[in-house]
């Protein structure tokens, strides 16, 4: 058989490998509670609020600008992206495996003995080609569980952005939160300062005791530290954002006033098999019950014996018209390792399991997040309806029972519970609408965040 032949007969085989049928395991979806409807959403809308793209849902610019700044340079998005392209190279390696490997090589020699006195050299060139026939599926099932593992990375990724747009919303509303806290209780101390000085007044004329002097002194220094503690919280809070911006810290640039931010009154959440295709979480999940299942399939070809092919085609330098070929096989097979294969599979397969197992708790906590989100959402917007009737009472009160102070039919005492009533009120309106606001981007992000399958 000359060279030509051996190369028909290598390459007939090669694509007699790559169109061998092998062991491939078909995907089923694990069962799932099944649900039309969430328990606080009755509506099954068939657009979600969680596909709207992230930029599109705030109307401050000022917090968009930081959302692409933290996108640009968070440390732990760029981990992601490096995590990312090693599970590409990792893609690109195992599809090697289902070509032929093509190989060269030179030797030489120079050898000399005792009975001869001429000197012998010999040098050649050879190329090898070699190839593992596929039969069983091994190295197809292999390239399947590098293709899912890229792709479980890649929504790992989406997952991780997704999570850092909530992130960075949630800690911009509360630095908005503690803006509007500050001057409060700025407001608060100028006020009291203005009401000790008319009481101080009063004392020196020796209308009233030193009590309500010392009160609303008091009052005072308790306003001073809640400042105190405000200007610490928001220094702290900056540094935090500058962090996850990956930057050291800084000063964070304000855009609108809490009460300015603003969301769609209705927040259509779609159905909770929506959840499935779009939050990442559940994507990664099922990347992964993809691999495993290839994995698998490659370990149960392991009870098959490997069959490789070998072409040698080379020719002597020393002599250019001596040319050699050789093809050969080799077949390999297991005998006395079966236990352990099949224990290997079984390793698999519990492995697979364990896999469903967190697929199935992933959706559960996805929905759980929907419905807590939704809730909180519903509650904090109504607690602060009710805290702002409850503040406009408490204005109300305070500027009668000075009235009444002045008039001589109360007590200082009640004048300063009732401040102190208000300050709480100032404080806790501000609180309730930071907490609603933030349950919206929990919201956001408990339905997918933006992300939708485009695999």
């Amino acid at each position: 058989m000359n060279s030509k032949h051996l190369k028909y007969c290598f390459l007939g085989i090669v694509l007699l490998g790559f169109w061998s049928c092998g062991i491939h395991k078909e995907y089923e979806a694990p069962e799932i509670p099944e649900a039309s409807n969430y328990r606080n959403k009755t509506a099954a809308d068939t657009l979600s609020f969680g596909s709207i793209s992230w930029w599109n849902i705030f109307n401050d610019t000022t917090l968009v600008s930081l959302i692409r700044e933290g996108i640009d340079n968070n440390l732990a998005l760029k981990n992601t992206a490096s995590l990312l392209k090693q599970s590409q190279l990792q893609l690109e390696i195992a599809r090697t495996q289902l070509y032929p490997s093509i190989n060269y090589g030179l030797s030489g020699e120079i050898s000399k003995n005792s009975l001869a006195s001429n000197t012998t050299q010999n040098a050649i060139a050879a190329a090898n080609v070699s190839y593992t026939l596929d039969l069983w599926g091994r190295i197809q099932n292999q390239n399947e569980a590098a293709l899912q593992a890229y792709l479980a990375t890649e929504m790992a990724q989406n997952q991780v952005q997704a999570a850092l747009v909530a992130q960075i919303a949630t800690i911009y509303f509360t630095i908005r939160d503690v803006d509007n806290k500050i001057i409060v209780a700025e407001g608060m101390i100028n006020s009291l300062n203005e009401f000790r000085k008319v009481i101080e007044a009063r004392y020196n004329g020796g209308f009233i005791s030193k009590v309500d002097v010392n009160q609303v002194t008091i009052n005072q220094k308790d306003a001073e530290v809640t400042l105190q503690a405000l200007l610490r919280s928001r220094g702290q809070l900056e540094n935090a954002l500058s962090t996850v911006l990956g930057s050291t810290p800084k000063s964070i640039p304000r855009g609108l006033t809490l009460q300015e931010q603003l969301f769609p009154s209705e927040f259509p959440v779609g159905v909770p098999v929506d959840l499935l295709r779009r939050r990442p979480s559940m994507l990664v999940s099922e990347r992964k019950l993809k691999a495993q299942l290839a994995i698998i399939g490659a370990t149960e070809a392991l009870r098959y014996p490997n069959f490789t092919l070998s072409l040698d085609v080379g020719s002597q330098l020393t002599n250019p018209s001596f040319l050699f070929s050789r093809l050969a096989g080799n077949l390999v097979g297991p005998i006395f390792n079966k236990d352990r294969i099949n224990n290997s599979i079984k390793v698999e397969e519990e492995k697979l399991n364990q896999n469903i197992l967190e697929y199935q708790q992933s959706y559960l906590l996805a929905f759980q997040e929907v419905e807590d989100a939704l809730i909180a959402i519903d509650t904090y917007f109504q607690e602060f309806e009710i805290r702002k009737e409850q503040l406009d009472l408490a204005q109300e009160a305070l500027n009668l029972s000075w009235v009444r102070y002045n008039e001589g039919v109360t007590s200082f005492l009640e004048f300063i519970n009732l401040q102190t009533s208000l300050f709480s009120a100032q404080l806790n309106a501000s609180e309730s609408y930071k907490l609603h606001l933030q349950s919206i981007v929990k919201l956001y992000l408990a339905l997918g965040g933006g992300w939708e399958n485009t695999n």
